[in-house]
């Protein structure tokens, strides 16, 4: 359990690899389990987004005069894994929080009755509106519109850094894909989507997969290059998807949920002297010794193969940041 020193200062679990991974989740308890180290955090009056927190009923309890359907904030570390072919993401809890109408000021109220005021698939169960977040609105007021912002505008750079849900992440481009031209299951052209597998750990199964959604998302793409340090700031999500017709009595489909990370902002660099990360980690030289011994090879007899492209400025950015980051020492994750 955290000390009262810890709790004020976020440095001391801010970086459990040495690396910043730190996130906020605050919403409604649901369905708390103690004895398997789970419950959910909903947002939204749609039960199919509630959000899954794991934690060790041990080290990290919830309050216990918490119960169901009151307010709680989250304090989290994002774990990166797979499930079976498919790359998910968790969090786990490093401590809970009672919230009420008092504690949480009105950036926060706002983003959360935002989010609790979007319309339900009629196929999902709607939860309504229970006593806390009704209290919420009445403390700070109810939202001008409903709100969930799903990409960011290039032109506007609109950006919902969401204070009920945020997340924040530094680490090295393990790989990515990138999307475009994609169109819906209702034949509409769907924006480009990115996705970015982010290391932290030795284990590049562990690497915590973050998407991005917007139009013309290539030049980042292409700007994001496998092992450049980059920092992401976005917040804990489900992509929901209906596997069903819904059931007749209940008039429910039966959905699959994947957890990931959705990125609402552009990624930083790491740049020189930045915090974001205070080691090199062991598994660095590995990583970069696998990528040259991957490099294409001349056959006997042939010209020398290509030399790949790259980003020489990324280049020169990457290697400054670790001639600085070598003076702070060195860890295993």
């Amino acid at each position: 359990m955290l000390t009262m020193d810890a709790k004020r200062n976020a440095e001391s679990y801010a970086y459990p690899n040495g690396m910043l991974n730190t996130g906020w989740i605050a919403g409604v308890l649901r369905l708390p389990d103690p004895a398997n180290g789970i419950c959910y955090i909903q947002q939204t009056r749609s039960e199919n987004h509630m959000l899954p927190i794991h934690f060790d009923p041990k080290t990290s309890p919830l309050p216990r005069d918490l119960k169901e359907w009151d307010l709680v904030m989250a304090y989290c570390h994002v774990h990166g894994g797979r499930d079976g072919d498919q790359r998910v993401v968790s969090l786990k809890s490093i401590r809970f929080e009672a919230a009420n109408a008092l504690h949480m000021d009105k950036k926060f109220a706002t983003a959360l009755l935002q989010k609790w005021a979007v319309h339900v698939h009629e196929a999902a169960k709607d939860s309504g509106t229970p006593e806390a977040i009704r209290k919420l609105g009445e403390a700070h007021g109810q939202p001008d519109a409903a709100s969930r912002v799903d990409s960011f505008d290039w032109k506007a750079m609109k950006m919902n850094h969401n204070a009920s849900n945020h997340v924040r992440l530094a680490g090295f481009i393990e790989a990515k894909s990138f999307e475009t031209n994609r169109v819906g299951p209702d034949g509409k052209q769907m924006n480009d989507r990115l996705v970015v597998l982010l290391r932290q750990t030795a284990d590049p199964d562990r690497a915590i997969a973050i998407r991005w959604y917007s139009r013309n998302l290539k030049p980042l793409s292409e700007a994001l290059q496998r092992k450049m340090p980059i920092i992401v700031t976005g917040e804990f999500r489900l992509d929901v998807k209906a596997i069903g017709a819904p059931d007749p009595a209940t008039g429910i489909a039966p959905v699959s949920k994947i957890p990931y990370i959705q990125a609402k902002d552009i990624p930083q660099p790491v740049l020189p002297g930045s915090d974001a990360i205070r080691v090199v980690p062991h598994w660095l030289s590995t990583m970069l010794s696998r990528d040259a011994e991957l490099a294409p090879q001349a056959a006997v007899g042939e010209a020398p193969a290509a030399a790949p492209v790259v980003n020489s400025e990324a280049a020169k950015m990457f290697a400054a940041t670790f001639a600085a980051a070598e003076k702070k020492g060195d860890a295993n994750g």
